[in-house]
């Protein structure tokens, strides 16, 4: 039983599609973005922008790798206003689903 469990998950994953890691951008090419490459824009007490979870290219289009590690990295952000959080889930979740189904 425990064979044909191996045999099937091998089977499985050996067909499964390799994830595509992100390429990292660097600090320039997010400094250089668009602030709607952001799931969420922030101000600081010295007003200026706090932008979280780059998901966009420079051409407006969502990046799949970088909206992956977005959502995995939700958790991490260190809020300024908490309802930030579920804005930008809500953002991230929606462009998942677009892209599900195509």
């Amino acid at each position: 039983m425990v064979f044909r469990a191996l045999t099937i998950w091998l089977l499985a994953t050996a067909t499964a599609p390799i994830p595509v890691a992100a390429e990292p951008w660097s600090a320039g090419r997010i400094r250089h973005l668009p602030d709607s490459a952001f799931a969420v824009v922030e101000l600081a007490l010295d007003g200026h922008p706090v932008r979280h979870l780059p998901h966009h290219d420079q051409t407006g289009s969502v990046d799949l790798a970088h909206l992956r590690a977005a959502r995995s990295r939700l958790s991490q952000v260190k809020w300024r206003d908490p309802a930030n959080e579920a804005v930008a889930a809500s953002h991230l979740e929606q462009h998942w689903r677009d892209l599900r189904q195509r």
